[in-house]
């Protein structure tokens, strides 16, 4: 089967947001999806888990690209987010490792690969023959149906590529840039609890997303919302469910409080500045520790300015906090254009809160339901 018959079958099954990382066995399919679908482009592998996650929750049918070996940077998120919550993933693999592989680092990881997935429970479809390229639409359809991961595997002799002339044009050098920065880092005045506190009284409709373990506990505990989507595992995955939501509903401001060991660990930033959504505000609660494991100190407590990180990255709308009411202005601030980054600096500390009284499922359909209610 060619590129096009893929397109086609995913057209078929209204996949309407495909996020991809390329793999060179097939470069006319990624040069295609761009064309032919809402497309974001990744970094990271397990970034399109969370953004998928997203855009599902807010009424999307997302798809993920990519090459096989990326998949071992997935299986944490599929199966603490995915598999978790039950939303459908359809995954969609170039396979690398065969017989014929020249790359020695491709075949440790890929030839095992289905044994590797029917041991973490991730169901999966291996094309066997390239006159049937419906039996993609149907691995498709199955993941919907079912709520699940599921992967597609395409081995190299399946897939046939139509002429490609496609280029690649260099990026655009002429957009003015001029930086001026002087970090004015303060004695923080304020715990996560007094951070989330002061953003969840000042939220309406607008949807917040908020980082595993304590700090969903405390926005629980501080004000409980059927627009709340609460973590309950997938570490660096909360600015990617964030830009998957803020992409699929732009008429919905979406807040992320998410951690600084969380955006430390991941490559969501340039993604979310590449993609630009204007109603998508990051929210940095830096306390310099991993605060829901027993605040051990993060590496580069003292040096690392997320701030500086997201201007880098391309957020022309960014802010540094230390007191109540400078939170309170730049949260203000940012509903006005985005995305936007606040860093909120903030002192080490968990309040002692119940736990969330809400199954993976029930946070998932009554946060769904805030979209299909909106759509009335």
């Amino acid at each position: 089967m060619d590129e096009n018959q893929i397109i086609n079958e995913l057209k078929t099954q209204g996949i309407d947001l495909v996020s991809a990382i390329p793999c060179d066995r097939a470069k006319g399919l990624f040069f295609k999806l761009p064309e032919e679908f809402r497309h974001i482009g990744l970094t990271r592998e397990e970034d399109g888990v969370g953004i998928s996650a997203g855009a599902y929750l807010a009424g999307a049918r997302p798809l993920v690209a990519l090459q096989s070996s990326g998949l071992g940077n997935m299986f944490n998120a599929i199966l603490s987010l995915t598999s978790t919550f039950g939303l459908p993933l359809p995954i969609l693999a170039s396979w690398r490792g065969g017989e014929n592989e020249v790359i020695p680092a491709q075949i440790p990881f890929n030839r095992p690969l289905p044994k590797i997935l029917s041991a973490a429970g991730i169901p999966y479809t291996i094309i066997s023959d390239p006159d049937r390229p419906e039996v993609i639409g149907n691995a498709v359809s199955d993941a919907f149906a079912k709520k699940t991961p599921h992967v597609i595997l395409v081995p190299q002799d399946c897939l046939f590529e139509t002429a490609c002339s496609a280029t690649c044009s260099s990026p655009a050098n002429s957009r003015p840039f001029s930086l001026s920065y002087e970090r004015d880092w303060r004695i923080p005045v304020m715990t996560r609890y007094d951070a989330i506190r002061k953003i969840a009284r000042h939220v309406t409709d607008e949807v917040l997303v908020s980082n595993i373990g304590v700090p969903s506990k405390e926005l629980h505990a501080v004000n409980d919302r059927d627009e709340n989507f609460y973590m309950l595992g997938s570490y660096t995955q909360a600015s990617a469910i964030g830009l998957g939501i803020a992409n699929v509903r732009p008429d919905k401001r979406v807040i992320v409080l998410d951690g600084d060991g969380s955006l430390l660990g991941s490559s969501i930033l340039p993604v979310i500045a590449g993609t630009a959504p204007e109603n998508l505000t990051i929210v940095a609660l830096d306390n310099g520790v991993f605060g829901s494991t027993g605040n051990q100190p993060r590496p580069g407590a003292d040096t690392a300015d997320l701030r500086l990180m997201a201007i880098a990255a391309g957020f022309e709308y960014t802010w540094t906090v230390h007191e109540p009411k400078e939170l309170e202005s730049a949260f203000f601030a940012s509903a006005e254009n985005g995305p936007s980054f606040i860093h909120v600096r903030i002192n080490p500390g968990n309040r002692d809160v119940p736990n969330i009284p809400l199954s993976p499922v029930q946070i998932r359909d009554r946060f769904q339901s805030v979209f299909s209610s909106s759509k009335e």
